[in-house]
């Protein structure tokens, strides 16, 4: 079974990574194979293998300023998505899908997440600001409920990890000082899809200021490989984000502007986190 520790990096890691992704590097339309449902499955499937083509013209340097523009123009358009994402860490695997909706004054997420080892996959949501995660133990759909916004909550000890899945902070934060160079390594086909990819080196102190969820930077190398793969209207189809010898992840991204409706369990299924203060 996987450790505590570990869970909560995961949880850590995929929330903001899935929303701050794309923030930080604009939003795609369904450019993927896969294509999760609504609801999501009884169990998170690993992220579709495409078969990717260069088409190839040679690799170019881009201006990061330039980029980092192109890339927030992209992501005004952003509303509501479903994704699919594999977290490696600490020599395990996570697997995680689940749907995204914007339109509101907080970002709602709903995450179908093996958070257990067990091979059964935890519903989570985060709705105005509050999560939800579903005790695996109880059999019969209990949530336990967490105020984000609350230091001294049961996820007060990962910070401000949360603080800034809202896209348009991220967006307000990144600048072009975060990307030490940015290579565009020509068209691709991608599931189908004419695609071009993009090879960003991030400065990882940098960055920090922008992806809250990373560890202490001392910690950490000193740059990030960022890979991504962007459509005609330069929004994002996939991502990979490298960090040697810490994580990796990797994201695909469909159903843009899809129907979505996430919503808090009823009352009747919210349990109360043992040990651990939940908002009234």
């Amino acid at each position: 079974m996987r450790s505590l520790t570990l869970r909560k990096a995961a949880v850590a890691a995929v929330v903001p990574l899935a929303l701050g992704s794309l923030a930080a590097c604009g939003n795609g339309d369904s450019t993927q194979a896969a294509d999760p449902q609504a609801g999501g499955s009884s169990s998170p499937s690993t992220p579709s293998s495409s078969t990717t083509t260069d088409t190839g013209h040679g690799a170019k340097v881009v201006d990061p300023a330039a980029f980092v523009d192109r890339l927030k123009t992209a992501a005004r358009s952003l509303t509501t998505a479903r994704f699919k994402m594999t977290l490696e860490m600490a020599g395990q695997t996570v697997y995680a899908e689940g749907a995204l909706d914007m339109t509101g004054d907080h970002p709602a997420m709903q995450i179908s997440m093996d958070l257990t080892g067990m091979g059964t996959p935890t519903d989570m949501r985060i709705v105005d600001n509050v999560m939800y995660i579903q005790d695996p133990s109880t059999g019969g759909g209990k949530y336990f409920k967490m105020d984000l916004s609350d230091p001294n909550g049961a996820l007060g000890d990962l910070g401000d990890t949360f603080d800034s899945y809202n896209p348009n902070q991220m967006i307000a934060r990144m600048s072009p000082d975060s990307f030490r160079k940015v290579t565009d390594l020509g068209s691709q086909t991608v599931g189908g899809r004419q695609l071009e990819h993009y090879r960003v080196a991030i400065d990882t102190k940098a960055a920090s200021s922008v992806f809250k969820n990373l560890p202490s930077t001392a910690s950490l190398p000193k740059t990030m490989t960022y890979d991504m793969w962007l459509d005609g209207e330069s929004r994002m189809a996939k991502f990979t984000l490298l960090m040697k010898k810490v994580s990796k992840v990797t994201a695909t991204y469909a159903d843009y502007g899809a129907d979505v409706h996430i919503t808090a369990p009823p009352a009747s299924q919210i349990t109360e986190l043992p040990g651990a203060t939940t908002s009234g």
